[in-house]
């Protein structure tokens, strides 16, 4: 890949990285504990509550893959697939930046088969 398109996608990676990082700390204030009496308002607080969590998950989940996809920068191989090396398609890069996987491994993994993944491959990161 081009040092030109790098600079771009190192450049997008690190503002999404700003974003990910301001939008983690938001959820995590929606997750101060209040008390109330109120039985409804206990259990409408829990649900707000696991819904937050669910999202700084997935912001924190997020934020891993682009940390990284940077270091992928850093040491050459970011736009290769770290399952089957193959080039990983500049759409998809334009779109999902941060990805680890070509389209056929994502494939492969959103349908939880990893049997056709390169071991020792685990599920715990998922892609977009």
């Amino acid at each position: 890949m081009e040092v030109v398109q790098l600079k771009k996608f190192k450049r997008a990676l690190k503002a999404q990285q700003m974003v990910a990082i301001h939008n983690l700390g938001e959820s995590r204030e929606i997750l101060a504990v209040e008390g109330s009496a109120d039985e409804m308002d206990q259990t409408g607080r829990s649900a707000e509550r696991e819904f937050a969590i669910l999202g700084l998950n997935r912001r924190s989940e997020l934020l891993r893959n682009i940390h990284t996809a940077l270091r992928r920068i850093e040491d050459g191989t970011f736009g290769t697939c770290t399952n089957c090396d193959e080039a990983i398609g500049r759409n998809r890069l334009v779109a999902v930046p941060w990805t680890p996987f070509c389209i056929r491994c994502q494939e492969v993994v959103d349908r939880g088969d990893t049997r056709m993944m390169e071991p020792p491959y685990e599920l715990d990161i998922h892609a977009a």
